[in-house]
């Protein structure tokens, strides 16, 4: 009844996916008021009345809405943010980024991938469960939060904290293809993320006399660093079922010196590194630290520094939710039901909101099962398939209504 409920509204939800993705919620700057309005708006018009907005700041709104089951039984939060990136170089765009295009199957548009079509399906997905009279033993708490793609501190961690969400489980629409199909993995594992500076110092003089005077170019040094540092880091993990190894990307960014007539005095380039279950940030800063002391050791005239970022990029622990989790095994189900298939388990490459429904909050956090293809996100010409999005709506109920059809050991 409810894969029924949803085919008959296959054009509503794929306009509301397009109106989501028409209104801008980049980040920065920061602002979701525009795009929540719009589903508040679309919650009314579904039935679905008395949603809660929350914000610690009127500019970053988060939306709250239950669906109170039948009988008592536990919490399962769907969950999808309403910010995107920015749209970086337009130029590189074949549409325009805030005009929804539906072309060759797909929704192109800002946002649509990462997680706009999620949201929608989530929304749809809730409010067939609702009009469906589905019988829940349990509540289904749907969020749609702000500030993802920044700090998450104005949603995520603002509703862990000082909001005090609560849930049994937590499901996130982060987009979970990459290079297959749009439901190729569902992720289980959210990867934490330790952000950090390399700073070298040098001689800051004219450059003219730099062949007369000793001097350091900071710049050159610091070349050399990365170059060592990239050949020569030996990070402590364990490998893990579900990811085999941390991701390292060191220089993401470079700065250094002043400009034409003046020898670098100083210079740095930032990294990250995306971080497995069993590592500390303890045990991260000694395994950089070993690696500096060698580079050292080998130039005794070198000043170099390490400098962790500013909480919580300096350390952003990982998450992981078992597989033998109910939820998993009815999301798994669910897929076999609406796709024919089902989606392999995994460990999703980036950051979420995992790291803090799950670590701070307490609430098990699956990071990603969701429309469309995280390798498209924060890039030009993001699309999602508008297949995938009836899909997801279709999953997302059979999903909740399994997990909570009260069926419990």
């Amino acid at each position: 009844m409810m894969l029924h409920w949803l085919e008959q509204r296959r054009e509503e939800l794929l306009r509301f996916a397009g109106e989501l993705v028409a209104t801008p919620s980049p980040n920065l700057p920061g602002d979701e008021r525009a795009v929540v309005a719009i589903i508040l708006a679309e919650l009314e018009r579904l039935g679905l009345a008395g949603a809660e907005v929350a914000a610690k700041e009127p500019h970053r709104p988060n939306v709250i809405f239950r669906l109170q089951g039948q009988q008592p039984g536990p919490v399962l939060m769907l969950c999808g943010h309403s910010d995107t990136k920015p749209v970086g170089d337009a130029t590189h765009w074949r549409t325009d980024p805030f005009q929804p295009v539906i072309r060759d199957g797909k929704l192109f548009g800002l946002g649509s991938t990462d997680m706009k079509g999620a949201v929608a399906a989530m929304i749809y997905a809730t409010a067939a469960l609702k009009h469906c009279e589905t019988p829940l033993a349990g509540d289904v708490l749907l969020v749609i939060n702000a500030d993802e793609e920044r700090s998450m501190r104005f949603g995520s961690e603002f509703l862990s904290t000082e909001y005090g969400l609560r849930a049994d489980v937590a499901l996130l629409g982060e987009p979970s293809g990459i290079d297959g199909p749009e439901f190729e993995f569902l992720h289980l594992l959210s990867r934490g993320i330790s952000c950090f500076k390399i700073r070298v110092h040098g001689t800051q003089m004219h450059s003219s006399l730099t062949d007369r005077l000793p001097s350091i170019n900071a710049n050159v040094q610091l070349a050399e660093v990365l170059a060592r540092m990239s050949r020569e880091l030996r990070l402590t993990f364990q490998s893990h079922p579900l990811c085999s190894a941390p991701t390292v990307n060191l220089g993401v960014k470079i700065e250094g010196g002043v400009g034409y007539g003046v020898c670098p005095g100083l210079a740095e380039f930032q990294s990250d590194i995306r971080t497995l279950p069993g590592m500390t940030r303890q045990q991260l800063e000694a395994d950089l630290e070993r690696c500096l002391d060698a580079i050292r050791r080998d130039n005794p005239g070198l000043r170099v520094e390490l400098e962790f970022e500013q909480p919580a990029l300096d350390w952003t622990p990982p998450t992981e939710v078992s597989a033998e989790h109910p939820l998993v095994a009815a999301l798994l189900g669910a897929a076999e039901q609406v796709l024919g298939w089902r989606p392999k388990l995994c460990a999703f490459p980036g950051g979420t909101d995992a790291s803090k429904f799950h670590a701070v909050a307490g609430i098990p956090t699956i990071p990603s099962f969701g429309p469309g293809w995280l390798n498209l996100a924060h890039g030009p010409n993001e699309c999602v398939g508008v297949e995938a999005i009836i899909q997801a709506a279709k999953m997302y109920s059979l999903a909740a209504q399994t997990y909570l059809s009260g069926a419990r050991p």
